[in-house]
């Protein structure tokens, strides 16, 4: 064997202790936050509290509960840890590379709490903050990892895709999971309908095959994130931040009592001085650290709330029927941040209006399209359902009805997007509403 000296220049990514500890904490909701604070000053010598009532979790009452949860499929039993901890415990067990590491990172916040991905593997690609982007094949492959690897259906990309996933692990049914497959691809309309006589001539089964497709198909778990019911699901929920009127100005605050504070030890630096010791120098460095990080997360969540407040001003005058189309990229640009950034401080982050408490995010929303561009689809929603709901019983509005009635105040849409957004909102056509 020869042997020989090859230099080789190459590209790599490595997150910083501080970077790492930084996008975990901005992520963080409020009672995740208290958790990791509370692990912190246990582990931590240098680390003292300042004179503030922490809203831990463990001891908060429930206010919020899920309607939904599901149990019949693969142990659907309900799980004591968020979704985001399950994905981020289930994936640590790979090796992966750094530029993997922060892919996967990226997909995992793109999971929505029903287990869904939310954003395309193209966004999440075009949103990795390097250079060099991955490509989008490994993108794809990275999310089947995450599919094949953690609960079934979680990070699904849509409600076929979710159910097919389930199929995949079910053994010794092969017939019948054939034909299961089958009606969640081609014929979900026909089965919502109950046409049960044209699903047995296009499947080319007999009643019995049909009936135990149908049953498997029901008991597969539509929204496998909802298992995952650990206590952020189901804590007392606290504004992060406030907005109020004060001498006719809108203005937005940090909730100080649900804003935690940490200082240093008051002996911290006379005990560093005495001290060699390697391991109490990382400690007294995470310290300040970790200090300096939640300060510059309450400036970030102040920043954000207060632009997308100034962005909002129609909804906090008059409601959520007014809210305006808003994009992560106008913020984001605003700011100066990344698009990625302002998604993680929007996650999880509430704030307190004259109309309720919304998540952050709830504010960003695409427009209702060409047809009437600076109408939000939030508040075509919330006008639809406010029609719907003061409508007479015995003379409900049809679609063309409503569109009519949007026409009046200066809305243009077509009645099929009256119907499309009618069907968001579970609501039924007007003759089956009728009484």
């Amino acid at each position: 064997m020869k042997l020989g000296i090859n230099l080789r220049l190459s590209q790599s990514i490595k997150l910083t202790p501080l970077l790492q500890q930084s996008i975990k904490l901005l992520h963080a909701s409020q009672s995740e936050l208290n958790d990791l604070i509370e692990e912190y000053l246990s582990d931590n010598i240098f680390l003292k509290a300042k004179e503030t009532t922490l809203l831990s979790n463990k001891s908060s009452k429930s206010n919020y509960s899920s309607d939904e949860n599901y149990y019949d499929i693969l142990n659907n039993e309900e799980i004591n840890q968020t979704l985001r901890e399950y994905l981020v415990e289930n994936i640590a067990i790979f090796n992966f590379c750094a530029e993997d590491q922060l892919t996967l990172s990226y997909l995992i916040d793109s999971i929505d709490e029903n287990g869904y991905l939310i954003d395309s593997t193209e966004d999440i690609r075009n949103s990795i903050p390097i250079v060099e982007k991955p490509k989008i094949q490994r993108v794809e492959e990275l999310l089947k990892i995450i599919q094949n690897s953690t609960h079934p259906g979680i990070g699904a990309r849509n409600l076929t895709e979710c159910l097919i996933i389930q199929l995949k692990l079910i053994n010794n049914q092969e017939k019948i999971c054939n034909i299961a497959k089958k009606l969640i691809k081609n014929h979900l309309n026909a089965l919502g309908n109950k046409n049960y006589e044209e699903l047995k001539k296009n499947l080319k089964c007999n009643e019995i095959e049909l009936s135990d497709a149908v049953s498997l198909i029901k008991s597969l778990n539509p929204k496998p994130g909802l298992i995952f019911q650990k206590s952020d699901r189901t804590a007392y929920i606290a504004a992060d931040v406030f907005v109020k009127k004060e001498d006719g100005q809108w203005i937005t605050r940090l909730n100080e009592d649900n804003h935690i504070k940490l200082k240093l030890e008051e002996n911290a630096n006379d005990l560093m001085s005495y001290s060699p010791e390697r391991d109490l120098k990382e400690k007294f460095q995470e310290a300040k650290w970790l200090i300096k990080n939640l300060n510059e997360r309450s400036i970030s969540i102040l920043r954000v709330s207060r632009e997308i407040m100034q962005n909002q001003i129609n909804f906090l005058e008059n409601g959520e029927s007014y809210i305006k189309p808003l994009k992560l990229k106008k913020i984001a640009s605003d700011l100066e941040l990344h698009e990625s950034t302002i998604s993680r401080i929007s996650s999880n982050k509430f704030i307190a209006t004259p109309h309720g408490m919304f998540e952050l995010k709830f504010f960003f929303n695409s427009s209702v399209g060409n047809e009437s561009p600076d109408v939000s689809s939030k508040s075509l929603l919330s006008k639809i359902n406010t029609l719907i709901s003061k409508e007479n019983p015995k003379k409900p509005y049809s679609d063309s009805a409503i569109r009519k009635i949007l026409k009046e105040d200066g809305i243009e849409i077509a009645r099929r997007t009256v119907a499309k957004y009618r069907i968001k909102l579970k609501i039924l056509p007007s003759n089956q509403r009728k009484v």
